[in-house]
C-alpha cells in the first residue's frame, strides 16, 4: 500500500471543499459537514489540514485550526473500509508536526465519550483527557458527551 498526505490550506478552498465535504460524508453520515460549510471552515485564518490517500483513493483527513501557541483539530476521519491501518495515526502527526512548525506548544480536540475506537487512537498517540461537554453530540439515542484531550509538542513527556 502507499499513502501520502496531501496538504490542505486556505489556498485550496474552492478546489477541496466538495470532496472534502463527501469524504466527510463517508466518515461521519450522522452529520455531515456541507461543502458550503467545510469551504467556509478552510478559508478561516489560521487553517491547515492534510488528506490522506493509499494507493491513490482517498482515505482520511484532518482539519486544524492555528490559534497562535496551540492548534485544534476540528475533525479528523478515516473511511470506514481503511480503518485500522494507521492512517489516523499518520494524520495525527502530521498535524502535530505542522503544529510544531507554526511554533504551537499543544493540540487539543474534542471527541464523542461513546467512540472507543477514536479514544484509543487518541490515547495511542499521546493526548490525555483534560475536559469534558456535557450533552456536546447528538445521536438518535440521545446527547453523548465530548472529552476534550490535550498533547503537548515539542516535549519527551506530557504536561498537563
Amino acid at each position: 500500500m502507499s499513502r501520502r498526505l496531501q496538504p490542505v490550506s486556505g489556498a485550496t478552498a474552492g478546489a477541496l471543499a466538495a470532496p472534502l465535504s463527501m469524504l466527510h460524508r463517508a466518515c461521519f453520515p450522522e452529520e455531515p459537514w456541507t461543502p458550503e460549510a467545510m469551504a467556509k471552515i478552510i478559508a478561516i485564518a489560521g487553517f491547515f489540514g492534510r488528506i490522506a490517500w493509499e494507493d491513490d483513493m482517498p482515505a482520511g483527513f484532518a482539519l486544524a485550526l492555528d490559534l497562535g501557541g496551540e492548534c485544534e483539530i476540528l475533525s479528523l476521519g478515516v473511511v470506514p473500509e481503511r480503518r485500522r491501518r494507521g492512517t489516523g495515526s499518520a494524520l495525527l502527526a502530521a498535524i502535530g508536526e505542522e503544529a510544531g512548525r507554526r511554533g504551537g506548544h499543544r493540540v487539543f480536540l474534542e471527541v464523542a465519550a461513546d467512540n472507543a475506537a477514536a479514544r484509543a487512537l487518541y490515547s495511542a498517540s499521546g493526548f490525555i483527557q483534560v475536559a469534558r461537554r456535557s450533552h456536546y453530540y447528538r445521536r438518535p439515542a440521545g446527547p453523548v458527551d465530548a472529552l476534550v484531550l490535550r498533547r503537548m509538542i515539542g516535549c519527551d513527556r506530557l504536561s498537563t
